[in-house]
């Protein structure tokens, strides 16, 4: 079992993203230098990104421009403001593009606004809501690979990586312990940091570093091997203890790279399979996951929720205090489901089935 680069990602700070002209070349010298540098070290990203500031220009016909380069690469738009409309989310979303929203200040008056804008956003397709996620810190230009809280900053032209590699990780784990479970981390990270430095190198922008979180894509299960580690199932007592061995071997681990995002164990339902299947069991729900988030996971990820506002509105409150608790950016990305009971399931497209739960 090996690992793969889950995603190369170039944070364009210098562009606008209503510059239509601007947009269509980055993409173009993005998709030519990673087809060189992966060519060149036999290493291909899943995903090519390019993450940019908040636009300028009026957002609905921003999204008509990009609509059209979102099939070449995975854009992101930026951070959008609490009072962003539905609509816009939709268009947006529709398109295939992604961003996130800025939580100001840990109000519920902002939380409702965002939790408001996220239901109606996906009231005709709950899928849409997969594009979208909240920055619950607030932090302006916050730099990761991950999507949707992936953003630029002013004037810089940064490159970054993410890498999918659970089940390579569990499998150094069971070899030899945390210590090789560290070396396994460090060693993917390394491979990736190579691809990055050599992209960053062919675009004559900065190489920023790569996220060395723990996200899973399915069968490559996160939970599989947290679960592992803690020797208990979620969400019994000691499964929070392995979530945290895991992480401090990931903090380890970035002593001997360049490290730049989240660095944590991330758990979105909607993306691993085995994840999907213990919450639907019915003994996880969405404030247990992001409990977790105080103490050792990157946010609430990818959870179908009920289409309750003051429900959502609090879930992003919660998070926001476990984020200024940690002094750490948090992301919240929940699908809210009109009409739905937990235990229900909804369609979410690439993503297939997930189970929804209660709040």
């Amino acid at each position: 079992m090996s690992f793969t680069v889950r995603a190369v990602t170039l944070h364009a700070g210098s562009l606008d993203p209503s510059d239509d002209e601007g947009v269509e070349s980055a993409v173009a010298r993005l998709q030519e230098a990673v087809d060189r540098s992966a060519s060149r070290l036999g290493l291909r990203p899943t995903y090519i990104r390019l993450a940019m500031r908040r636009p300028e220009g009026e957002l609905g016909r921003v999204v008509k421009q990009l609509e059209r380069l979102s099939s070449q690469v995975a854009i992101n738009v930026g951070q959008l403001q609490p009072n962003v409309s539905p609509g816009d989310l939709e268009a947006l979303s529709s398109a295939g593009l992604y961003a996130s929203i800025l939580l100001p200040e840990p109000s519920w008056g902002a939380a409702k606004a965002i939790a408001s804008s996220i239901i109606g956003m996906s009231s005709s397709d709950p899928s849409l809501a997969t594009r979208v996620a909240v920055n619950v810190m607030g932090e302006e230009g916050f730099v990761t690979p991950y999507y949707p809280l992936a953003s630029a900053r002013p004037r810089q032209e940064l490159v970054t990586v993410a890498l999918t590699y659970p089940s390579y990780l569990a499998q150094a784990y069971r070899s030899g312990g945390l210590g090789e479970l560290t070396n396994a981390i460090v060693n993917a990270a390394r491979a990736a940091e190579e691809l990055g430095r050599s992209v960053a190198s062919e675009l004559g922008a900065e190489y920023a570093g790569v996220d060395l979180s723990v996200s899973p894509w399915m069968e490559d299960s996160s939970l599989a091997l947290v679960e592992e580690v803690a020797g208990v199932r979620m969400p019994r007592p000691g499964f929070t203890s392995g979530v945290r061995a895991v992480n401090e071997a990931i903090a380890r681990a970035s002593a001997s790279v360049k490290a730049v995002g989240f660095n944590e164990v991330m758990l979105p339902v909607g993306e691993d399979s085995k994840l999907k299947a213990r919450v639907s069991e019915g003994e996880v729900n969405a404030r247990y996951l992001a409990m977790l988030s105080g103490v050792c996971v990157a946010g609430l990820d990818m959870v179908a929720v009920p289409a309750d506002e003051a429900g959502i509105a609090g879930l992003i409150l919660d998070v926001a205090s476990y984020s200024r608790a940690k002094g750490r950016t948090l992301g919240v990305r929940v699908i809210p489901v009109e009409g739905a009971e937990p235990g229900d399931k909804v369609d979410l497209g690439r993503f297939g089935e997930s189970p929804i739960i209660a709040i």
